[in-house]
């Protein structure tokens, strides 16, 4: 039933959210899927190996900028959300979409040492 609600309530968001609203609907460890459900279509997809980074624009987001999320997945999981903004004028959102650092990605590696 919680799942249906949230679901419910993302598509609501998809069509008039911004970005901070979907975001804030988007947890650790969610699907693939889910995340398309909350925030759509990403506009960049970028992998390496079990990591991968979903970009998503908005064009507008604010006076004169333009408003990015980067989600990372790592193993097919939402491992964590990055955001920046663009201010460069008269330019497209998807045209400033930055390439993926991956030593920005969130670590999600356990390290177990024996005593």
């Amino acid at each position: 039933m919680k799942f249906v609600a949230i679901l419910s309530f993302a598509f609501f968001l998809t069509g008039c959210g911004s970005l901070d609203k979907k975001a804030l609907l988007v947890n650790s460890g969610d699907s693939k899927e889910l995340v398309t459900s909350v925030m759509g279509v990403p506009d960049d997809r970028q992998f390496k190996g079990d990591n991968e980074a979903w970009q998503y624009c908005q064009t507008g987001a604010g006076f004169g900028y333009h408003d990015y999320r980067v989600i990372w997945f790592y193993k097919g999981l939402v491992s964590g959300i990055n955001s920046y903004k663009s201010s460069r004028t008269a330019s497209s959102c998807v045209a400033d979409i930055k390439q993926i650092n991956w030593e920005d990605a969130p670590d999600v590696r356990v390290e177990v040492r024996n005593r």
